[in-house]
């Protein structure tokens, strides 16, 4: 039997899940019920792509509890989500 080769997130998949987990934990210091929250969650704890983890951002983000936050202008995660954003938009 041949071994598996491991598959290693890329590096923006990962900042990708870290920016994801501080959004879901300011969701429920936001009084977002966890329910809301739960597919995200989940999703963390599988192998999600990159278009995966930027559609359950924008989920978390659209939710009403949600509205004005932002990451510190000028901040990585800012710079990530903005570059993405634009990636996005031009496609």
């Amino acid at each position: 039997m041949g071994k598996r080769k491991t598959v290693w997130p890329t590096e923006r998949e990962v900042r990708l899940r870290f920016i994801l987990l501080a959004i879901i934990e300011t969701a429920c210091i936001r009084g977002v019920p966890i329910e809301r929250l739960l597919l995200s969650y989940l999703l963390l704890r599988n192998k999600p792509t990159q278009e995966q983890l930027w559609e359950a951002i924008s989920d978390c983000l659209l939710l009403d509890e949600m509205r004005g936050f932002r990451f510190e202008p000028g901040s990585e995660a800012d710079r990530l989500m903005r570059k993405i954003s634009s990636e996005i938009n031009q496609s």
